[in-house]
């Protein structure tokens, strides 16, 4: 039986993938993590982000640079200088994403680059998910569902998730708009915003859903044994990806989790490097388009 013929589209697409892998392993990596640099928040740009973004654009046109001890350490003092100055406004993926640049400032002083960057990937990725569990434990609103719930009725990222999941419409505009009235006129009284039964239960499923897929995510990064769970940590890092950044489309903490998971595996499981790597570079692409799409019918829908 003759295999299927492959599309000319996709042997292209295969034959970038090889291309792209074939570069030293730590030289990719710190290629995608100074890419990440510049493109980071682009939408929200702030001044005082120049000069990091300006040298890891420099860094990327200059390939003396991508390799040089010095200008990784200037990167990283500038990215731990403004976590200070705006460390109140920062969240988490965002310092996660200093502790990164600091380990590929680090992997060039080692004799194994690719070594070091795969055993703290993966350090920080398992750390990552432990604390994550943890504090959703501690804090408790997510064990009752209220974080989820009070996010999908408040925040517009989650329209599309609080339409088809939840069973909600008008109720959102209603609900945003009590909100910008309360910051506006400092109102302090509680108000009551508009939700279905239906929202209040899968807000409950989907707050165990993301404790369960974190907690398996953080042992199997972090322990050795079982070894079926080990080996399966870059699949349910994906799951973990795939399920959570298509309904919060966060595309700098997709995009910072898969460097880091490629990191990994191209030292340790290079059968998942093209599909690490594929996923990442379409990654513009596919977490959007769900949003997109529902946006796209909701339009038509209302005309």
């Amino acid at each position: 039986m003759t295999p299927a013929p492959i599309h000319p589209l996709q042997q292209r697409w295969k034959s970038f993938l090889i291309e792209l892998l074939a570069r030293p392993s730590y030289l990719l990596i710190l290629q995608l993590t100074a890419i990440l640099i510049v493109l980071h928040e682009i939408d929200t740009f702030p001044w005082t982000r120049l000069p990091e973004r300006g040298l890891a654009l420099t860094m990327l046109f200059v390939p003396r640079l991508m390799r040089s001890k010095k200008a990784w350490v200037a990167l990283s003092v500038l990215l731990v200088m403004n976590n200070l100055w705006h460390w109140a406004a920062l969240v988490n993926h965002e310092y996660l994403t200093t502790y990164w640049v600091l380990v590929c400032t680090l992997s060039l002083y080692a004799s194994k680059p690719n070594q070091v960057m795969a055993w703290n990937a993966r350090l920080l990725i398992g750390l990552c998910f432990a604390f994550a569990t943890i504090w959703k434990f501690l804090g408790g609103e997510y064990l009752d569902g209220s974080f989820l719930h009070f996010t999908f009725l408040s925040d517009i990222r989650l329209s599309m998730g609080a339409t088809l999941i939840g069973g909600l419409d008008g109720e959102l505009p209603h609900n945003r708009s009590l909100l910008e009235t309360m910051q506006a006129t400092g109102e302090i009284n509680p108000q009551l915003l508009q939700t279905s039964p239906r929202m209040a239960l899968m807000s409950v499923a989907l707050s165990y859903w993301t404790i369960f897929i974190e907690a398996i995510a953080a042992l199997s990064f972090l322990l050795p044994r079982p070894q079926f769970l080990s080996r399966a940590r870059y699949g349910i890092l994906l799951v973990f990806i795939f399920t959570t950044y298509t309904v919060i489309p966060l595309l700098a903490f997709g995009a910072l989790l898969l460097i880091m998971g490629l990191a990994e595996c191209l030292h340790n499981r290079p059968q998942w490097s093209g599909i690490y790597l594929g996923t990442l570079l379409l990654l513009p692409i596919w977490m959007p388009l769900p949003q997109l799409l529902f946006a796209a019918v909701e339009t038509v829908l209302l005309q």
